[in-house]
């Protein structure tokens, strides 16, 4: 474990290329002028990289089959917030289609901070700043970390959740699991989600019943990252807005 000031880095201003102009190129003799001739100009073609997208799985309520729904582009996302603990959770999605979390963050009341990485944590605890890389147990106010070879466990009063490290395509990412809710039901956030409640009103098309709405559904697939060893499931592929029952922009952040 290592203490170093937390420093401040300013932003670097990124400057587009100058223009290229091409001359115009005349011929001309004594005898005949040839109309002038300018080439072409090549414009670089740039090709469109579509936005990541990362698929979640939501259990159902006396259903065998779960839901699912993506969420495009490297957002960062509300994973989970406790008014009474004074606990905030946020999770940065990676640029890697089908993947999961570069990054959590985790907030406690007004001065704790713990930044779970693939390869590290960092807690910052007022103005001091520590770094942790090995397999340990860290202790910071009312958290407890535990780090561990393919798994951070994280506990703070009635709250446990366990952050899996997975690896996709030579890609490694993170995945949080809520292990223990909090006692008190107030918790919000796409972890504190409950069970969807459904029922298939039409086949085919699909069509669900999902709390009172009827809503268009496809037969897909999702990877369970919330399991280690990160089995693929069946599932009911529906817009974000209707598995969350809410806009997805009330869990962006």
């Amino acid at each position: 474990m290592q203490s170093v000031p937390a420093a401040a880095h300013p932003p670097t201003a990124l400057h587009p290329g100058a223009d290229i102009d091409y001359d115009m190129v005349e011929y001309s003799s004594p005898d005949l002028i040839l109309p002038s001739s300018v080439p072409s100009t090549a414009t670089p073609t740039t090709t469109a990289t579509a936005p990541p997208s990362h698929r979640f799985l939501m259990k159902a309520e006396n259903q065998s089959i779960p839901l699912c729904f993506d969420v495009t582009g490297n957002v960062r996302l509300k994973l989970l917030h406790s008014p009474s603990r004074e606990l905030f959770v946020n999770g940065e999605l990676d640029s890697v289609a089908d993947g999961g979390f570069t990054k959590i963050v985790i907030h406690v009341k007004p001065d704790l901070y713990i930044d779970i990485d693939v390869n590290e944590i960092i807690v910052r605890d007022g103005q001091t700043l520590t770094h942790h890389t090995g397999e340990e147990q860290i202790t910071a106010g009312s958290v407890t970390v535990i780090k561990r070879n393919k798994e951070v466990d994280v506990a703070t009063g009635d709250i446990r959740i366990v952050i899996l490290l997975h690896e996709r395509h030579g890609e490694k990412f993170l995945w949080p699991v809520l292990r223990r809710r909090p006692s008190d039901n107030k918790a919000e956030g796409i972890l504190a989600l409950k069970p969807a409640v459904y029922e298939e009103v039409q086949t085919p098309p699909f069509r669900l019943q999902i709390n009172g709405q009827e809503v268009d559904v496809g037969r897909s697939d999702a990877v369970d990252y919330s399991i280690a060893r990160a089995p693929k499931r069946g599932c009911w592929l529906v817009s974000a807005d209707a598995a969350l029952q809410r806009p997805l922009h009330d869990f962006i952040v």
